[in-house]
């Protein structure tokens, strides 16, 4: 077992865990920030609550330090200590708030609004900012529609758009890696197939599309299908940059030609290597964990850290093995986080810093027969042998 520290950071929403590729920690300047959903009772209308921001002080504790209008779905930080925060107010929209000062919680101002809430964003290490989101609500199975972008350059203060089709109907849970004018970004589809999904509400995640666009000034991006079943089940866990400068994507899939055969297939774990050029290389692990994250020390060793009930563990992965685990750690103290998402440190994707081996997670710990959680935090160091 490892040591592991907890804190309860505050109460919110039930409503603030969602989306694998969302963000709702950052560490700026050596000080960790929380973002939070805080319920209106007099609203039923979640996209009507509010964000909260929350800082951790020296002392341990954590304090409110600022709100925005709408709940915030994903935070990001530039290097000039500006923090993005994308807070749609409807499903048709897609809100983007950006500080006008620097770690100033009550200057932020809205700066960009797209045509729907299912959404992804990154900000890059030069304080770029990009979002994909999706063109129409319209989430039939099978009728075009498409993501769009907007990307914002910090050195010229302009916002370029453009704009890609995506055949298979919406998609909307984006994960980015920006660099310069450059990203790579997976797109999970969010379509509504009741063929595939016979119960309804008839939602399907399983289908992945990899994009690249080498200068988002000019908007020219380039795709490939990945991951089309016509039936199953695909969930994304976690996207990185690996040290070797290769993105790398966790997944969960569940696939089979007819609905039986799907539904009676295993849930296999992937890892998959993303070159720039979107060429692919695909491991499995050989666990099934969720949810999960992957990380690097600062040697570069990989481990992924997962919920395995009743708490979280930490393997190390072999690389030259197919990143199968080799040693395993369980994490007592983590058992208070429940949330299906768990956030970490990402700088490469929302800017910041990492905290060079020592692992931070955050997510939420629901409160039985009320709308409410409990934010917590959970820090511990990665092994040293």
């Amino acid at each position: 077992m490892m040591h592991t520290q907890a804190e309860r950071i505050a109460q919110v929403s039930s409503a603030v865990i969602h989306g694998w590729h969302s963000n709702l920690i950052l560490k700026c300047r050596d000080t960790l920030y929380v973002c939070g959903i805080i319920a209106n009772p007099d609203l039923t209308d979640t996209f009507k609550h509010h964000g909260v921001f929350y800082r951790r002080n020296p002392d341990g504790i954590w304090s409110e330090v600022g709100v925005v209008p709408h709940a915030v779905y994903s935070m990001s930080v530039g290097p000039d200590g500006r923090f993005w925060a994308v807070a749609p107010n409807s499903f048709q929209e897609a809100q983007v708030y950006r500080m006008a000062r620097p770690l100033d919680f009550g200057s932020f101002e809205e700066v960009y609004n797209g045509t729907c809430s299912y959404e992804g964003a990154s900000v890059s290490p030069e304080g770029n900012f990009l979002m994909l989101y999706a063109e129409s609500p319209q989430m039939a199975a099978f009728t075009p529609n498409a993501v769009r972008s907007a990307f914002y350059e910090r050195e010229t203060g302009a916002w370029h758009g453009s704009r890609m089709v995506t055949p298979e109907g919406r998609y909307g849970y984006e994960g980015i890696i920006l660099r310069g004018r450059t990203a790579i970004a997976v797109l999970n589809s969010s379509i509504r197939d009741p063929e595939a999904v016979p119960t309804p509400p008839h939602y399907s995640w399983r289908h992945l599309r990899l994009a690249r666009c080498d200068d988002l000034a000019a908007g020219q991006w380039q795709q490939r299908p990945f991951v089309m079943p016509r039936f199953g089940y695909t969930g994304l866990q976690d996207l990185m940059l690996g040290p070797d400068g290769n993105a790398y994507l966790l997944y969960l899939n569940q696939t089979g030609d007819t609905l039986e055969e799907a539904q009676s297939a295993p849930m296999v774990q992937y890892l998959a290597r993303i070159h720039p050029d979107l060429s692919t290389e695909v491991f499995t692990t050989g666990m099934k964990p969720s949810p999960a994250k992957l990380l690097c020390d600062r040697r570069g060793r990989w481990f992924m850290v997962a919920e395995l009930e009743p708490y979280y563990h930490l393997w190390q992965l072999d690389p030259d093995a197919g990143f199968r685990p080799v040693k395993e750690w369980e994490l007592p103290g983590t058992e208070v986080l429940e949330g299906y998402i768990c956030h970490t440190l990402r700088p490469e994707r929302f800017g910041g810093e990492a905290d060079g081996d020592t692992i931070h997670l955050m997510t939420a710990r629901y409160l039985a027969g009320t709308e409410l959680a409990e934010l917590w935090h959970v820090y511990f160091d990665l092994p040293q042998d």
